[in-house]
């Protein structure tokens, strides 16, 4: 009975001790805490940026998020500045403007095995540039509404725009803007071979600077043209759904054949930053259950995480659901970062 006690106090002894060893490797793992991180984002709806994620942030970690914010070209632009002494830890792009970011090199993979909240999200969200560079977080969409009252046969199609009857009804986006060159590529899918049929795709641009007597750069102005019934057929993104919803117009959203165009916002480590694990743990508390249903309640993103379970007043404001999310056509964004550029030069030659 004796030798029975000794050897487990000897194997609970054993087992306390490697419990120490790896508590202290765990511990010895985990860096110390910076005072703040700094995340570079976008300057919309900070009220809520703050209430659903800075705040409960640093309640959990003790870390205060500092946003430093501006647009996606204005914040490349400190990026590459401050790029041999970075003073931002996180950042968010549209994908094409971090394609550039990684061109430039101001951005560093980040580790998967870090994030395990990407379990939790769509496939095509997880990698969308390659190489661990970037994670999209939240996903839009450019849809169609039409006045239904005024066009028959409904409209099923991105091809509808070019119906002769609506010549003069009709708004496009600018090229310059967030889905200007999507939509290129998606005249060029719907008409020609492939989105890579660009001939195509610019004939049939040019037809459609004929055909709308404007061309928005605002989402803003695409709704003001529907509510002063001056168009009745105009591509709308999603983050303008509700506002387009609140018109009392007989407006019709229609997802059409060929599909929406599929855009996201992403998120990544800028490279240099000291602070790596916690810009990870930042990221991964982004992709959370938690947040992604906060930003999705308070209509400010659309989620990624696919546990996510919305009502139906919320969810058919925002980009969600099987029906919708299975619409989604993503265009490759270096493609579009490669060539945006002379893209938005030949289009303002066809404006003249």
């Amino acid at each position: 009975m004796k030798k029975v006690i000794i050897i487990g106090v000897v194997l609970v002894g054993i087992m306390l001790g490697t419990l120490v060893l790896a508590q202290g490797e765990t511990n010895a793992a985990v860096p110390p805490k910076p005072d703040k991180l700094v995340v570079s984002w976008w300057g919309f709806n900070l009220d809520l940026l703050n209430k659903n994620i800075a705040e409960p942030f640093e309640q959990k970690y003790g870390i205060k998020v500092e946003w430093d914010v501006g647009n996606n070209a204005a914040r490349l632009a400190r990026l590459v500045v401050q790029k041999d002494k970075p003073v931002v830890d996180v950042v968010g792009f549209t994908p094409t403007f971090a394609y550039r970011a990684i061109q430039e090199g101001v951005l560093q993979p980040y580790r998967p095995e870090r994030i395990p909240n990407l379990a939790y999200i769509y496939d095509w969200a997880r990698d969308p540039l390659s190489g661990h560079y970037v994670i999209s977080y939240t996903v839009q969409c450019m849809g169609i509404y039409y006045r239904k009252d005024k066009i028959e046969p409904p409209v099923t199609s991105w091809k509808d725009f070019w119906r002769p009857e609506l010549s003069g009804y009709i708004t496009w986006s600018e090229m310059n803007t967030t889905y200007g060159p999507a939509m290129l590529l998606m005249s060029s899918r719907v008409w020609g071979e492939s989105d890579r049929d660009l001939d195509v795709g610019w004939q049939k641009l040019s037809d459609i600077i004929e055909r709308a007597p404007t061309i928005y750069r605002r989402s803003s102005e695409a709704i003001m043209l529907l509510q002063q019934e001056e168009v009745l057929l105009a591509p709308i993104p999603s983050f303008a759904w509700a506002r387009v919803e609140a018109l009392d117009l007989p407006l019709a959203r229609v997802l059409p054949e060929e599909g929406v165009i599929g855009e996201t916002s992403v998120v990544g480590v800028v490279n240099g930053t000291p602070n790596i694990y916690w810009a990870e743990e930042f990221i991964n508390f982004l992709l959370s259950h938690e947040v992604q249903m906060a930003e999705a309640l308070d209509l400010v993103d659309s989620p990624v995480n696919t546990f996510v379970d919305l009502p139906a007043d919320i969810a058919g404001k925002l980009v969600y659901g099987e029906e919708l999310i299975d619409s989604l056509v993503f265009f490759d964004p270096t493609y579009l970062g490669e060539n945006i550029d002379k893209w938005v030069e030949k289009w303002d030659k066809l404006k003249l």
